[in-house]
């Protein structure tokens, strides 16, 4: 019986994978003259573009808000960077091409073909969607810091809709692109509004956790990290099957990037993550007092060295080199941004 529930489910799911390779082309077919646009999206608001660019710029009107923004984005794309981890999911390319090499055995109609642009060599999973999930998480939050007064419904109306095309134009660069299936796109957005609410709706609580509390708690996410790798090597999995099938099926081996990987992704996430706990309690952050030109002008400051940080990973001096660096310059760039930038900022009373 259960065996049966489980053959079921397995001929539902490729059902569905087969099913959602032609919205994939309908997108590339109706919608090629946007191609340039979807690129662009795809480009400059992933999940790396969002922490070293347009979170700190927007952290220019509030230190409140950047400070939200890198708490609530990271934990979002960590959520996203362990799925990926955990059970990489497959993209659509992969699994077209997998079908054709296996001899079109499951029920996919001929004809259906997807273009590969240089965008979509992804070498982790597709699921969740980790472009839809940042972007949702970071408008959901940029948004409650608007202040539009109860009565004026239709500004209100425009947001909300201003919000929505922008999360449906994620979702149609990641189907162009190939990168992503639709419920991958669906259920990232979907995750991150969930994660986004409890978070809030528990937000005195963890704001008010002191720094041996939020270290102790990202260590012991890395050691899930690392205890999942030995764990899959024990059971026969390959940790890095995403990466190898990138590596199958991307007509370019040079258009994957060390950036895209899963294990970066996680040291990524899990070194801002480090300088926000670094950081707490969080609660107890004051407002500064501060002009907008101190602030523009610390944050380009710090966003300099950031960019010279990043020219100068070392992307050639193995991989644990590349992992330690990774993590502890976002870790560093968190706590700075937090701690050390309002102190910078800060308006010297006459």
């Amino acid at each position: 019986m259960d065996l049966e529930v489980f053959r079921l489910a397995a001929d539902y799911y490729y059902n569905l994978l087969n099913a959602e390779l032609h919205i994939n082309e309908w997108v590339q077919e109706k919608m090629s003259i946007a191609e340039p646009f979807f690129r662009f999206i795809s480009v400059q608001l992933e999940p790396g573009s969002l922490f070293n660019v347009l979170i700190p710029l927007m952290g220019i009107f509030s230190q409140d808000l950047l400070v939200q923004l890198l708490y609530m984005i990271s934990v979002v794309s960590t959520v996203s960077s362990f799925e990926k981890w955990m059970y990489p999911e497959l993209r659509p390319l992969w699994w077209l091409r997998e079908l054709y090499a296996n001899g079109n055995g499951n029920g996919i109609k001929s004809g259906v073909a997807l273009l590969s642009h240089d965008l979509s060599c992804e070498t982790s999973g597709g699921m969740p969607c980790a472009h839809s999930m940042c972007l949702t998480a970071l408008l959901i939050i940029a948004s409650s810091h608007l202040s539009i007064p109860g009565c004026l419904t239709k500004w209100k109306f425009c947001l909300y809709g201003l919000i929505g095309c922008c999360i449906v134009s994620v979702w149609l660069s990641r189907l162009y692109l190939a990168t992503e299936f639709l419920h991958q796109c669906l259920l990232g957005s979907y995750i991150a509004v969930s994660t986004v609410t409890n978070f809030d709706r528990h937000s005195h609580y963890l704001y008010s956790r002191r720094r041996s509390w939020t270290v102790s708690v990202v260590l012991l996410l890395a050691g899930l990290a690392v205890s999942a790798y030995f764990i899959k090597l024990r059971l026969g999995l390959d940790p890095h099957w995403s990466v190898r099938q990138a590596f199958k099926w991307c007509p370019e081996p040079t258009y994957m990037r060390h950036e895209a990987s899963p294990i970066f992704m996680l040291a990524r996430d899990l070194g801002n993550l480090m300088g926000v706990a670094m950081s707490a309690p969080l609660v107890e952050l004051k407002s500064v007092k501060s002009t907008f030109a101190r602030r523009f002008g610390g944050i380009c400051i710090v966003e300099f060295f950031n960019y010279i940080l990043r020219l100068f990973t070392p992307k050639q001096h193995g991989r644990l080199a590349f992992l330690a660096y990774e993590f502890t310059r976002n870790a560093c760039h968190s706590l700075i941004l937090i701690r050390i930038l309002p102190k910078l900022v800060k308006q010297r009373e006459m």
